[in-house]
C-alpha cells in the first residue's frame, strides 16, 4: 500500500508519517485478519519515497524516523555518486509492504518403490530427434516412481507439459520425485 503525501521532510513531519503509517498499517493488519493471519504472524515493512524538491524521480528509502533528510542524501550519494545536501528533501509517498507469514514447508523425500530400476513404459511413438525418425518410449510422469531410470531418448507427457529427452542423457527420477536429466554425456 501507498499513500501520496508530498510533505517537505523535515523534523516536524514525524507525527504526520506515524499517523500516515498508523493508517496503513491498521488496513493492512484487519486485510491479513480476514486471511487468517494472526497479529504475531503478519510483518509490516514501512518504507519512503522521497527526491530533491523539483525532481522529477524519486528514491526509496527504508528510513522512516528520525533524520529523513539526512537518510535521502545518503541514499542519493550511494545511487548517483553525489548528494545535494542544501537542496531540500520532499516525501513523496509513504509505503507499506505487509506480508502474512507461514511455516516453512518440510520437504519429505518419497518412499523408494523401485530402487533405481528401469521404468516401464506406458507407449511408444515415432517423432524426430535432430532431424531422425525414431521409435521412443512414451512415459506418464504421474505413473514413473520414485528412483525410476528412464530409456532415452523418450517422451515423457504429464498435464501440463511434454519434456523431449534427448539420447546419451541419463534421465530418472531423484529422491523427492523430481525429473532429473543429466545432459552431462552430449557434447555441445
Amino acid at each position: 500500500q501507498s499513500r501520496t503525501l508530498m510533505l517537505e521532510a523535515s523534523r516536524g513531519v514525524a507525527p504526520k508519517l506515524e499517523q500516515v503509517f498508523g493508517d496503513l498499517e491498521k488496513q493492512a493488519r484487519a486485510v491479513l485478519r480476514r486471511e487468517g493471519f494472526v497479529e504475531w504472524k503478519q510483518r509490516h515493512e514501512r518504507s519512503l519515497a522521497a527526491r530533491y524538491q523539483g525532481q522529477s524521480f524519486e528514491l526509496p528509502i527504508k528510513q522512516t524516523r528520525g533524520d529523513i533528510a539526512a537518510a535521502f542524501h545518503r541514499a542519493h550519494r550511494a545511487r548517483y555518486g553525489y548528494a545535494q545536501e542544501k537542496n531540500v528533501v520532499e516525501i513523496v509517498s509513504a509505503r507499506l509492504r505487509s506480508v502474512g507469514v507461514v511455516e516453512k514447508l518440510k520437504t519429505r523425500r518419497a518412499s523408494r518403490s523401485s530402487s533405481r530400476r528401469f521404468a516401464k513404459p506406458h507407449d511408444f511413438a515415432e517423432t524426430y530427434f535432430d532431424r531422425k525418425k525414431l521409435h521412443v518410449a512414451v512415459y506418464r510422469r504421474a505413473e514413473l516412481p520414485v528412483g525410476a531410470r528412464l530409456h532415452a531418448p523418450c517422451i515423457v507427457t504429464e498435464y501440463s507439459a511434454t519434456t523431449l529427452i534427448p539420447s546419451g542423457s541419463a534421465p530418472g527420477l531423484d529422491s523427492y520425485g523430481n525429473l532429473i536429466i543429466d545432459l552431462g554425456k552430449l557434447s555441445g
